[in-house]
């Protein structure tokens, strides 16, 4: 199966004819006006592409020379466009810097492998000439992955692994799956369909990621539940490192000392490229469908989830709003009309009336049932049996399908409050059961007041995202009016408070965003120092001269100095509070 390779649009999310569209959601702009204080719109879009200008390319001839003797024309791409798309992720810091032009980094070309031994071929290049390989997947990443550190004035190049995307073989009777990294998505699963199985990763980023950096960041799918984190599903893999190719074996589990699989997986590209990987695969399901619950609180909802995995019936996805998401969840709907309308407002009435739940206190919850006819009635029933018994009010099946309809959808809207000036980011984390509310009112209490601090109004929400036998993903959102002038300042400042607040009240640095730059300051303090140690030292044996993607998971000696954020502008935003 051929597919047709399209990147994203440089300044945003998604491709470039695709926008975010409101005009079917009335209530969202209002709503958004309210809660952060809009009362004019400055619009700030972005630069033309033909204002961009571009760091000037660095050119190593020995390399190039080397490379054009083994690789087709076409594999070797050096035009501004190019460039430009392979020059960030999608981070708001660089989403905000690329969209005003102001671009202090882009790789000097761009290379397409098309198999392992051409990627072997670049590592040895790039070894013998000193030039800089950074592994490139769908440039989804939110958390500074691509932009590299401590250059020397190198030559860097962006290794775009899209071409290789095919799923080699497919193991019916282990249900496993061999597949090279470079595939979407969506193009994973197309291919995976035509053989009855699914590899049940969906993560926001779906459309946009690829395998390879699902791997190389320890993604989350919505259904990590039930199929567990990417890690989960890794059987085996190949990765070519500037001192050889790993190459683990295909099996269950083993005891062979150190797992040398798991040293590649979240590696983030430091090490080597990933170029295959065996993961389990899944018989496509009988039966699935998504359906929406309503709980009084969040504490309520919490509690559902949690005896949902001490009873071990838990769905496919389970996804809870807190307060002010499922009043963000309601603003994004599509108003019914004629007599949907009429019975969604006798229905709400049953709910405050009868169930009273307050709706400025209640937490939307969408989950999703599957499996055989038998499986998918069992666990809905057991399932629904739980809820009820926490307080929760079975919304039917209308809410849970209007999200999958748009869960890829959400990324999108960050492009529209961009355009008007407005900050919007995520920051997510993991802790224990126990932990989970702590975690959740104090990563509220203390986002909320960093924005405070910046001098603004501000939007804080948060949902759980992906829960396990012992804990938890907290997933925070937020959002405020940008002040003018010192935007990157506020937003690393309100990002250090959630991080902060995640590292003081138990939890990682996170959960499925990977550390790339954004999370570096932390890394220490969560990995420990001797633990920080380890992967130094995996790094100066497998990378003796530092040519893969470096800066990343790694920090330097004054990491929050490097990070952008001053300790002037610290206390000057802590002053104004």
């Amino acid at each position: 199966m051929e597919t047709d390779i399209r990147h994203m649009k440089w300044w945003g999310w998604g491709y470039e004819d695709v926008t975010f569209n409101d005009s079917e959601k009335p209530e969202l702009w209002p709503y958004l006006k309210r809660e952060l204080g809009v009362n004019e719109i400055r619009w700030d879009k972005p630069i033309s592409f033909h204002d961009v200008i571009l760091p000037e390319q660095k050119h190593n001839d020995g390399f190039l020379a080397n490379l054009k003797q083994k690789l087709d024309s076409d594999q070797i791409v050096q035009d501004k466009k190019t460039r430009l798309t392979h020059a960030a992720g999608k981070s708001f810091r660089d989403l905000w810097l690329i969209r005003h032009g102001d671009i202090k980094f882009a790789p000097d070309c761009i290379i397409f492998p098309n198999n392992e031994n051409d990627v072997v071929s670049i590592m040895h290049a790039a070894k013998e000439h000193g030039v800089v390989l950074i592994p490139f997947g769908g440039g989804s990443n939110i958390a500074g992955c691509l932009e590299p550190k401590d250059l020397s004035n190198r030559m860097v190049v962006s290794l775009d692994m899209c071409r290789m995307h095919k799923v080699i073989e497919i193991d019916q009777y282990s249900l496993i799956a061999r597949i090279q990294p470079g595939v979407y998505g969506q193009h994973l699963e197309d291919q995976l369909t035509e053989h009855g199985v699914t590899l049940g990763h969906f993560p926001d980023s779906f459309l946009h990621s690829t395998l390879g950096g699902w791997v190389a960041t320890r993604s989350a799918g919505m259904q990590s539940d039930i199929y567990g984190k990417i890690e989960d599903m890794v059987i085996s893999l190949r990765m070519v490192t500037p001192s050889g190719t790993i190459i683990t074996r295909t099996v269950p589990k083993s005891s062979n000392g150190i797992d040398i699989r798991h040293l590649c997986i979240g590696s983030e590209g430091i090490l080597g490229v990933i170029t295959e990987v065996t993961i389990q695969v899944h018989k496509k399901p009988e039966k699935e469908d998504w359906y929406g619950w309503l709980f009084p609180d969040f504490q309520s909802g919490i509690d559902a989830i949690h005896e949902c995995h001490r009873y071990n019936c838990i769905p496919t996805v389970t996804r809870l709003n807190d307060p002010k998401k499922t009043a963000l969840s309601f603003a994004f709907k599509t108003p019914k009309t004629g007599m949907k309308a009429t019975i969604a407002n006798a229905f709400k009435w049953y709910i405050g009336n009868v169930k009273k739940i307050n709706f400025n206190q209640c937490c939307l919850m969408v989950v999703k049932y599957e499996g055989t006819q038998q499986e998918f009635k069992n666990i809905r029933k057991k399932v629904s049996s739980i809820y009820k018994k926490h307080r929760g009010v079975c919304l039917g099946a209308e809410p849970g399908r209007s999200f999958a309809k748009v869960k890829f959808d959400f990324p999108h809207l960050r492009d529209f409050t961009m355009d008007r000036s407005i900050m919007a980011d995520v920051s997510e984390t993991a802790t224990t059961w126990k932990n989970l509310c702590t975690m959740h009112k104090n990563g509220l209490v203390e986002i909320e007041k960093a924005i405070k601090d910046t001098g603004v109004n501000g939007w804080v929400g948060c949902h759980l995202s992906h829960s396990y036998h012992s804990g938890a993903s907290l997933y925070f959102t937020f959002g405020c009016l940008q002040r003018e002038d010192r935007e990157i300042e506020q937003y690393l400042y309100i990002k250090k408070a959630a991080e902060d607040a995640f590292m003081n009240n138990g939890g990682t640095l996170s959960h499925h965003h990977a550390v790339g730059t954004e999370h570096l300051p932390w890394i220490e303090q969560d990995l420990s120092s001797t633990g920080l140690k380890a992967v130094k030292a995996l790094k100066a044996g497998l990378d003796p001269n530092g040519i893969m993607n470096p800066g990343k998971i790694i920090p330097s000696e004054k990491p929050l100095v490097d990070w952008g954020l001053s300790e002037e502008a610290i206390e000057k935003f802590k002053s104004h509070s």
